[in-house]
């Protein structure tokens, strides 16, 4: 069958090439996946805590402003044994660094957007991030969550209730 009337090849052994397929899974398995995470939200709201407490497990309580944009690096092993390596691109809050929001989710994996539960104008200005993720990426590959942040202040202090926070992210 085929070729110039030689003697026919001899099939490769299968167990072989199992195991090297297994050998080149196991490699890849042991590098880690990496994944661009960016906190989003306006100042103040606590951004750069939550991005010090993932990585650093630290919270200083103090507030000093981000400049633009602040960047930190975080390994996470699952319990499958699976890395996921995140780079966190912790954005200024102000207004004025509006504009550079693209440079920081363009090829993210996910979008943290935040706002300080105590401050009904940090929900509301979550509306322009909103529009900014919808409008130029591709929401199917991103996963975005919305954070609620400073549940650890006085309940009495509290200007936007659960329910309200849940709802502005319903979206379609």
């Amino acid at each position: 069958m085929g070729g110039c009337g030689s003697k026919e090849t001899p099939k490769p052994n299968e167990e072989k090439i199992k195991i090297r397929q297994n050998n080149s899974l196991d490699k890849d398995q042991s590098k880690p996946i990496e994944a661009k995470l960016v906190l989003f939200g306006e100042q103040n709201v606590g951004k750069s805590s939550i991005a010090q407490r993932f990585c650093k497990n630290i919270f200083t309580g103090q507030h000093v402003a981000t400049i633009g944009g602040a960047y930190q690096q975080q390994k996470v092993v699952l319990s499958n044994g699976v890395t996921i390596k995140y780079h966190i691109w912790d954005t200024g809050g102000q207004e004025r660094f509006r504009s550079m929001g693209n440079l920081y989710y363009k090829d993210a994996s996910a979008a943290i957007l935040t706002y300080d539960i105590t401050n009904e104008k940090s929900l509301e200005s979550l509306n322009y991030w909103i529009d900014e993720l919808k409008n130029k990426c591709n929401m199917e590959k991103m996963v975005i969550c919305l954070v609620g942040n400073k549940c650890d202040v006085d309940s009495s202090d509290r200007k936007v209730p659960t329910a309200i926070g849940k709802s502005i992210f319903l979206y379609s």
